[in-house]
């Protein structure tokens, strides 16, 4: 008989499945990564372009323009686009790093820009992805009531702020807000707790890495505990984007975050 406890873990699995189905800017819907280069990036069809995808309505459709840092939007002459800002091709297009950066939708892909250390890119995403198209649900190990565990919070007078390598070569700023440790089958773990927002991000490594989980780690996050001891839900445990795609830019483990047990709860591999 299903507990009150495990059906409210499966209904917010549920409703994952979900809202991947309903996101066409999903991971699964990436359909490429590609690294901006001074001067003109053409984009289109044909296999020339700096940026390109069969998807694309005519071989050159226009280019991003990246001069200084800065990048400009150029669309072919009589190329059909929407934006969801309506002076893009006007001023330098705006990043990731702003909460409403520039989407740009040519035919069924959308594109934009991401920064990643000193790095500009171009993210996009395909509405008809065939990754997309074969989801059906994510695949999770059974719900165990042991994996919801007593932890302790320990909080950093103050915050460091260190570098964090990412998988494709770059590093990103991050602060560190403190510590959760917790007893897990005898063993005593630590995990080093990342601002994410307002809350925290824990990332971490265990023994099911590249068996039955993720190879690059796994994350869950949390809200900041208002006191030492908080309820930690490891069935919540859930994949980095890379996961699911080659074209996500996803944080590299921590050293001090690789746990010396498996974590036999939450999220499982999505490919094998």
């Amino acid at each position: 008989m299903t507990s009150t406890y495990e059906e409210s873990i499966l209904k917010i699995r549920r409703e994952k499945d979900e809202e991947i189905k309903a996101n066409p800017l999903h991971w699964l819907n990436l359909a490429g990564l590609f690294w901006l280069e001074e001067g003109s990036n053409s984009f289109g069809s044909d296999a020339q372009n700096k940026i390109q995808h069969s998807a694309f309505p005519s071989p050159f459709c226009g280019s991003f323009e990246l001069q200084n840092g800065l990048v400009r939007f150029q669309p072919a002459e009589g190329l059909t686009f929407t934006s969801n800002h309506a002076d893009s091709t006007s001023r330098q297009l705006i990043t990731d790093r702003d909460p409403e950066p520039d989407l740009l939708e040519v035919g069924t892909l959308t594109m934009k820009v991401i920064v990643r250390g000193g790095s500009l890119l171009i993210r996009m995403w395909d509405r008809e992805s065939p990754a997309k198209a074969q989801f059906h649900t994510l695949q999770y190990y059974p719900v165990k009531e042991e994996y919801r565990i007593t932890a302790k919070y320990l909080h950093y007078e103050t915050a460091k702020v260190v570098k964090k390598a990412e998988v494709i070569g770059t590093e990103t700023q991050v602060t560190l807000l403190g510590e959760v440790h917790f007893n897990l089958h005898g063993a005593d773990c630590s995990i080093v707790a990342e601002k994410s927002g307002d809350q925290l991000l824990l990332h971490f490594a265990d023994k099911t890495n590249a068996k039955t989980t993720y190879g690059g780690g796994r994350r869950t996050y949390i809200t900041v505990p208002e006191k030492d001891e908080f309820l930690l839900d490891l069935n919540l445990v859930d994949n980095w984007p890379c996961a699911y795609t080659p074209y996500a830019t996803c944080p590299v483990v921590p050293r001090e975050n690789h746990l010396s047990i498996p974590i036999e709860a939450g999220e499982l591999k999505y490919h094998e």
